[in-house]
């Protein structure tokens, strides 16, 4: 039973998600595990995380086991409205909080490096670099530009994506086993 409710969820994007909840770099991550970043993105991509390597991640995050198959993220405070943000810092906060490296990200987006540091400069890009920075983050143009969903009136939230939809299912999925899986317990010890 352990097994199966074990590998419903993708553990790699949850322990992302944990990390990312937890307001801690990805790089910081790295380094307080003694791996590089390279491998940090290598566990964050893995479906399924060795026991014990899940367990000592726990301990470094100062969760249980049990609280990682629960987590739920968290929201997070909505960040300066668009008409604010300076997409080029947005950008080069959003390399940082990723610990992405600077000459792949402007391979990746078809860019010279120095393409990218003039695109970093800008208050605002274009709708083609925006899509393309977007796309290569994975991110939406909404989520980058930091337009909050929009919550009890006006328009209806952007429609959730379907692997979003998809994790979520399998989330609570996965707590229902971990509860039958105790109403299980219980039953056999009464």
């Amino acid at each position: 039973m352990e097994a199966v409710s074990k590998n419903i969820i993708h553990e790699g994007a949850r322990l992302k998600q944990i990390v990312r909840d937890k307001r801690m770099k990805i790089l910081e991550f790295a380094e307080k595990a003694g791996f590089s970043n390279q491998i940090a993105h290598y566990y964050f991509r893995k479906e399924a995380i060795k026991r014990s390597t899940l367990l000592e991640f726990c301990g470094m995050l100062g969760i249980s086991l049990e609280e990682f198959y629960t987590w739920s993220p968290t929201r997070k405070p909505p960040p300066p409205a668009s008409s604010d943000l300076h997409q080029g810092r947005r950008l080069n906060e959003l390399i940082e909080e990723k610990g992405l490296n600077k000459t792949k990200l402007a391979d990746r987006m078809g860019l010279s490096r120095r393409a990218l540091y003039n695109l970093l400069e800008k208050p605002e890009f274009a709708a083609e670099q925006l899509r393309r920075v977007c796309q290569v983050l994975e991110m939406s143009p909404r989520e980058f530009l930091g337009q909050p969903d929009l919550e009890d009136g006006g328009a209806a939230p952007e429609l959730e994506s379907w692997k979003e939809k998809y994790y979520k299912l399998l989330e609570d999925h996965n707590r229902l086993l971990v509860e039958l899986a105790r109403l299980k317990e219980q039953l056999q010890n009464n």
